[in-house]
């Protein structure tokens, strides 16, 4: 029986934004039973660039004796042995060379995209409300399917009605266990806190507030949805901006920065890890604020898309009911007045069967599948 394969180009982009496209890989090549090529753009071999999001390499002053940028992971490289096969690019050819095998090339924009199994039965308004307008992709009889536009999304918005095998196939993407094990040595030493991740950098170009109200309109949440006595573990790619965290560590006296904290108190720790550049140093961060008590995070962020996923399968796993679990953000993330935002969250205003239909949110489809995770990465709500 000749083999089938789905030729997957990696989204090339910042940590997260390259999980959720492994994400999608592998689902796809899982639902499609193809052997899963995933290549990049570097080279005749097409091999996966290093992550690289935001200033990846720009390290602030403090930690440039720490920080190795000269030597940068792939996201195969952070992440542990998949639960699928996988090959590169190279490994493709020599396995496919000589054979005459019809090749599908669609040039579809995944982000914009859902995928539905061919046999499956359909119901035509979950469809509607599931797809929102987006286009569909389904398998095809070709030996060799590949995407190569824009393969990004969260998969709880692109994965048409996924199975409990498919939940636990995502589920089995896990970082490897040298960070997993470092974050849960971080965790257990905090002990219990509440976490903010605030995402500034880059992110400025979109907010649409002015710059000084930003950090008022994130207290004026935080105050809403944190007890001030509590620990308040602030994660943030500019830790160092005292001009816009002053405000915050004046009502939460009892808050650390937890990128800080790791050099301080994890450095030997941190500098035995394979890779020691900011990317990793983000991704135990990441790790680390699974483990929050509660959560809010930025809105237009899969860093925090990330965290809320892996927040709330923890919460799910101490037995606390999904109805009352609330993904929650430090502010809108859109203009005052624009959506109804309370208690750091949007609430569910509109008719409609999955949460995206729900929640008013006055901004395009496709930006739904990135703009931040939903409760349906973890359980299916139809």
């Amino acid at each position: 029986m000749t083999s089938r394969y789905l030729l997957y180009k990696d989204y090339e982009s910042g940590l997260n934004n390259n999980l959720m496209g492994l994400e999608i890989a592998v689902g796809l090549a899982y639902l499609t039973q193809r052997k899963l090529v995933f290549y990049g753009s570097v080279g005749e071999e097409k091999n996966i660039l290093p992550v690289r999001g935001g200033y990846f390499l720009s390290v602030p002053e403090s930690r440039k004796h720490i920080i190795n940028i000269d030597n940068l992971p792939t996201i195969l490289d952070l992440v542990d042995q998949l639960p699928i096969p996988i090959l590169t690019y190279s490994e493709f050819l020599a396995e496919t060379q000589g054979k005459n095998l019809s090749h599908y090339h669609s040039d579809v924009r995944l982000v914009n995209a859902i995928f539905v199994p061919n046999n499956i039965t359909i119901d035509p308004k979950v469809l509607s409300n599931f797809a929102e307008n987006r286009i569909i992709v389904q398998d095809v009889e070709q030996d060799i399917l590949q995407f190569s536009a824009c393969n990004l999304a969260y998969y709880s918005r692109f994965f048409y009605l996924p199975s409990p095998s498919l939940y636990s196939l995502m589920e089995a993407i896990q970082f490897k266990p040298i960070y997993r094990n470092l974050a849960d040595k971080i965790s257990q030493t905090l002990g219990q806190y509440n976490g903010i991740h605030i995402r500034l950098t880059d992110y400025r170009n979109c907010i649409p507030h002015r710059e000084e109200d930003h950090p008022y309109l994130v207290l004026k949440t935080l105050k809403e949805i944190f007890p001030p006595e509590e620990m308040l573990l602030i994660c943030t790619d500019e830790s160092e901006n005292m001009d816009f965290f002053n405000p915050i560590l004046k009502s939460y006296q009892n808050s650390i920065f937890i990128d800080q904290f790791i050099i301080e108190n994890f450095l030997q720790e941190f500098k035995e890890l394979p890779f020691t550049d900011e990317q990793t140093l983000g991704l135990i961060c990441n790790l680390v604020m699974w483990n929050c008590q509660k959560f809010a995070g930025s809105f237009r962020s899969t860093y925090t898309g990330i965290i809320h996923r892996n927040w709330l399968r923890n919460q799910l796993k101490k037995q606390v009911h999904s109805s009352a679990l609330t993904f929650k953000f430090v502010e809108s993330g859109l203009s005052p007045g624009e959506v109804q935002f309370h208690l750091g969250s949007y609430p569910e205003i509109n008719p409609g069967l999955f949460s995206w239909n729900q929640i008013h949110l006055p901004i395009v489809s496709e930006m739904k599948s990135w703009c931040r995770e939903w409760p349906e990465s973890v359980c299916l709500i139809v």
